[in-house]
């Protein structure tokens, strides 16, 4: 990564374990299948009911997810009825109960419902033609367990999925979409919301489900009761369509909505109406997303735009005796208390008269130990990939791992995307030690084909002041002063100059109060490969945007060996955005350092072993010493050399490095006296600061956004030490003195 991106921005990839996926199971199935599936979204599930059967799936999709997330339902909590179904808050058993919980499916803004409601979806063409859908009809008509809310005691209305027409993004099977919006809170916890939404192209489809001899009706949670009295709601949904195709909702008269592929191009926008802002983390299937939450009059309305992305399901099935043995030892530790089935009765402890399947939330670690379980058998390939909209707050049980500038605060604090398979449970954990937020994800690393490359993406958007609470920005930034802004003059530095400003820029007396205790990460490495990285371009290609703020990154695998990944930082309305994509997969470890004490990466050297330490403050092992690269240069022949004190082969003459940029297109030259070619410009960097937010613009004429104020570096010294100090009003720190 170029030093100077890391005085202020840090993103690295770490895979502790290198993961090879996927057996494909085909397009057909003896559980009544086609021969034939058009398309991913319609797989139908390949688990049927033969003895000595094994299996697992790993999916996450709306069509995995069950009918009960499109059914709105409310219910009283209490020790000594037990769960009783409500109709409404005015009347029993929820009108006078301690407690309620909610799930309500929202319905489109009307007359009738004027708050908790849709107000409207559209379509974002490639060219951002922007065009709005039209309100079809509720789908089912009526919910089975639809209830009335109150507007006083802030619950919504539940009411049943919506179909809308968005005539300017049609799809395969038409322009009809589904809306499932859903939030949810109960009493006790002063009804603090949840929060989900999808949107899913959809047709509509006569089954034929014929009501004498199948269960053809609407999804439902039904009212039982146990031996003591007490009442129990459990969720019944419909499986006609099992082992055939999929259904995103059902209706009456036996429809249903069968979920399409997203078509290419289109970004979709998604418009709610809310008495309260939901509360906590964002987890999404999206892209690029852009969340909005605009609270005027008591009213918020949140405003989701975002591209669908592709996210894999892996499926590996075979009869027993052709499962490894690893893989018969998991099923023979994990069944029956952890395995499903498709034969009624109790699950045989004989694998030949056993059907077992399993497969753990995509977000959970057995999850990751489970793909790389399968990984040999299973020949690291997708078996479908979905294309996907979808956001939902995280439940509490998902925030426990979180922080408590993040947990303690109150609204949505950020939002994690990505089209990973398997992710991290709860939002990004923020590692004290390096400074980073750290989020684990997994997938297959080839799509179904076996041979194109499954490339991966992430996007964090953090809230400023959580990113304040995390990373104490303000601690070691002066406040900004637009008088001083425009008082300071910035000066293109020489090359000699530039090459210093290259590193630290950051307060390293602060560094070394707050991080003394920080494990370092040490890996070997070999001077090829130091010497390779040291000559390499690794200058990020210019943007024509005024403002930059890009970041090399890598996906470090078990074996150390880097590939490249797409990075972008940037300070918006607020927000922290942050975003990867272009990355393989098995299992990166995504590592996002904001503000000013990133980690560094420091080559160590000791006779011919070299050590790459990576810390906030790195320091070289005991025995070790700081590597030095330097340029040798003799007629067109340039040498890189790296040692603690590196000298130029005879008739070589030393030579100085600089970057230069032009466009789209950069170059390094080195040479005794460099200049940039005719056209290019020297690439340099400053700093900008608005506010707690900082931004490095890298670039040939670099200059900050509207807002932002050009930072000024001071050397500061005492005694032999020296350490620099960036802000708007730098100061030195206490004992030091400014450096003529």
């Amino acid at each position: 990564m170029n030093s100077r991106l890391k005085a202020f921005f840090a993103i690295a990839f770490a895979l502790p374990a290198l993961l090879v996926s996927t057996v494909v199971i085909g397009t057909t199935s003896s559980a009544g299948a086609a021969d034939t599936v058009v398309e991913d979204e319609q797989w139908p599930s390949p688990m049927d009911a033969t003895l000595g059967l094994h299996g697992i799936i790993l999916e996450d999709s709306v069509q995995a997810s069950g009918g009960g997330n499109s059914v709105s339902v409310m219910s009283t909590m209490s020790s000594s009825t037990g769960e009783l179904l409500c109709t409404s808050l005015a009347t029993s058993p929820c009108a006078n109960a301690d407690n309620y919980y909610y799930k309500a499916i929202l319905a489109p803004c009307s007359v009738s419902i004027t708050i908790d409601c849709i107000e409207g979806i559209s379509s974002i063409s490639s060219s951002q033609e922007i065009t709005a859908g039209t309100y079809k009809e509720m789908f089912p008509k009526k919910g089975a367990n639809e209830f009335d809310g109150s507007v006083e005691k802030g619950v919504p209305m539940g009411r049943t999925p919506s179909l809308w027409s968005l005539p300017g993004a049609p799809h395969a099977f038409g322009s009809d979409y589904a809306v499932i919006v859903n939030v949810g809170g109960d009493k006790s916890t002063g009804n603090k919301r949840s929060l989900s939404a999808s949107i899913v192209p959809v047709s509509v489809f006569d089954t034929k489900c014929d009501s004498r001899y199948e269960s053809c009706s609407i999804d439902i949670y039904r009212q039982q009761y146990d031996a003591t009295g007490k009442g129990k709601v459990s969720f019944a949904g419909n499986a006609a369509d099992y082992g055939k195709y999929r259904c995103i909702v059902w209706a009456e008269e036996g429809r249903c909505a069968l979920g399409h592929a997203f078509p290419a191009g289109f970004s979709y926008e998604l418009k709610i109406r809310l008495s309260s802002e939901p509360v906590g983390w964002l987890h999404g299937r999206m892209q690029n997303p852009n969340i909005d939450f605009a609270t005027i009059g008591g009213k918020t309305t949140v405003t989701v735009a975002a591209a669908p992305v592709r996210v894999p399901t892996v499926a590996g099935l075979a009869m027993w005796p052709d499962l490894p043995a690893d893989i018969q030892k998991w099923f023979t530790d994990i069944c029956p208390a952890a395995c499903g089935g498709r034969i009624d009765g109790p699950m045989s402890s004989d694998p030949l008269l056993r059907n077992a399947f399993a497969g753990s939330r995509v977000y959970s670690e057995a999850a990751f130990n489970e793909l790389k379980l399968w990984t040999n058998f299973i020949k690291d390939r997708a078996t479908v990939l979905t294309s996907q909209w979808r956001v939902r707050t995280l439940s509490q049980g998902e925030m426990n791992s979180a922080g408590s500038c993040i947990k303690d605060a109150t609204g949505v604090t950020g939002i994690v995307t990505t089209n990973s398979l398997l992710y991290s449970e709860g939002p990004p954990a923020f590692n004290t030690e390096t400074k980073t937020l750290n989020y684990k994800v997994a997938s297959p690393h080839y799509e179904k084909d076996g041979k194109t490359e499954f490339k991966g993406t992430y996007n964090l958007t953090v809230r400023d002041d959580i990113a304040e609470c995390l990373y104490g920005f303000s601690k070691t930034l002066a406040a900004p002063s637009t008088v001083y802004a425009e008082e300071t003059e910035y000066t293109e530095p020489d090359v000699e100059q530039y090459v210093d400003a290259t590193e630290a820029t950051y307060d390293e007396a602060a560094t070394e109060a707050d991080f003394s205790e920080e494990e370092p990460f040490v890996e070997e490495v070999t001077l090829e490969e130091v010497e390779a990285d040291e000559s390499a371009l690794t200058l990020d290609e210019p943007d024509n945007e005024v403002v930059v703020a890009r970041v090399a990154a890598d996906v470090v695998t078990e074996l150390q060996k880097t590939a490249a990944a797409n990075t972008t930082i940037e300070l918006s309305d607020g927000w922290f955005k942050f975003a990867a994509t272009n990355f393989t997969f098995s299992a990166p470890t995504v590592k996002v350092a904001m503000g000013v004490n990133p980690a560094k990466t420091l080559i160590c050297i000791a006779g011919a072993s070299l050590k790459k330490v990576t810390a906030v403050s790195p320091k070289c092992p005991s025995g070790y010493a700081k590597a030095v690269t330097k340029y040798c240069i003799k007629g067109k022949t340039v040498d890189v050399v790296v040692a603690a004190s590196p000298r130029c082969l005879a008739k070589f003459s030393a030579a100085t490095a600089i970057e230069c940029g032009r466009g789209a297109s950069a170059k390094r030259v080195i040479a005794v006296k460099p200049k940039c070619p005719k056209g290019y410009g020297l690439v340099t960097s400053i700093v900008c600061i608005k506010n707690t937010s900082v931004r490095l613009v890298t670039m040939v004429r670099p200059q900050c956004a509207s807002g932002f104020a050009k930072a000024v570096t001071l050397t500061c010294t005492k005694g032999k030490r020296t350490t620099k100090v960036t802000a708007l009003k730098p100061a030195c720190p206490k004992g030091y003195s400014r450096k003529k």
